[in-house]
């Protein structure tokens, strides 16, 4: 089996110090991210783009920008929203992150997949002090150890910089555009399309938030929302299938997943025709 990467989760390691890369090379000051931009408007459905992001004051409020790239679709993911990989974001119904029959083999961390351990199913932990019920590493726990990452803080760390609210609330998007995609985020996930944008900023051509996100109000809508998921599962972009070679660059042209440590990649460059690559 093939599984999601984690140090795609925001504020990884890895992640945080491609944000560092990135703003020394262009002077732009930005939080990474990957996840779900679910579009009807684009060949791909928006996957392999990037999305430059500016978050409402939920939570405390997000101190910069994020820029994204959407890898994923879903059925529950359309119109103006963003499902951002998060640590214990909710594994929706398609888990991999834990209760398998073999972990380790068909799913990624030890034990259940229960609430009192990782909360709701749509959204995981609503507080940071949930937070610490969860399994810290995998059930192959040493590559996420020598990362220096841990499940736990990955969690803590999404309560502590505004991507969801104390009590569980979704940030409201005041804005989103596509932008193009920096080489420092699409080398965590080895896709990158030929038809990306000039640019960094999305300028006249972001969208404007009509109104906040009506999830925390009682509303069903999830337009203007930025949601959360963490499912442990390969994602769309990683299936040949759903990707238009001819949107892609060679050599980019579907996401590399990784095993169940969720670090070590798994080599998808074949190099021969009809081969994931």
């Amino acid at each position: 089996m093939a599984f999601a990467c984690m140090d795609w989760t925001f504020g990884s390691q890895a992640m945080r110090e491609a944000e560092a890369a990135f703003k020394q090379r262009t002077a732009e000051d930005v939080y990474f991210g990957v996840g779900t931009f679910g579009t009807s408007d684009d060949a791909q459905r928006g996957l392999g783009a990037c999305y430059r992001l500016q978050i409402g004051t939920e939570g405390g409020g997000v101190a910069k920008d994020l820029l994204l790239q959407s890898i994923n679709t879903g059925s529950d993911v359309s119109g103006f929203q963003f499902d951002l990989q998060v640590g214990d974001g909710g594994a929706g119904a398609f888990d991999t992150c834990a209760g398998g029959a073999t972990p380790g083999h068909d799913s990624m961390y030890p034990g259940p997949y229960s609430e009192d351990t990782w909360g709701h199913i749509y959204g995981g932990a609503d507080t940071r002090d949930q937070c610490k019920n969860l399994p810290a590493y995998p059930s192959d726990s040493a590559a996420m150890m020598a990362a220096g990452d841990d499940l736990v803080t990955l969690c803590e760390y999404s309560f502590d910089h505004g991507v969801r609210g104390a009590t569980g609330a979704n940030p409201s998007i005041l804005s989103i555009g596509r932008v193009e995609c920096p080489d420092e985020l699409t080398e965590f996930t080895q896709m990158k399309r030929n038809d990306d944008p000039s640019g960094f900023t999305c300028g006249d051509s972001c969208h404007q938030a009509e109104h906040e996100c009506l999830l925390n109000s009682g509303g069903t809508s999830l337009e203007w929302c930025l949601t959360r998921m963490m499912d442990c599962r390969k994602p769309s972009g990683g299936f040949i299938d759903n990707v238009k070679p001819d949107l892609m660059l060679d050599g980019h042209k579907i996401v590399q997943p990784c095993t169940s440590d969720g670090y070590t990649r798994i080599d998808v460059q074949c190099g021969c025709i009809d081969c994931y690559c």
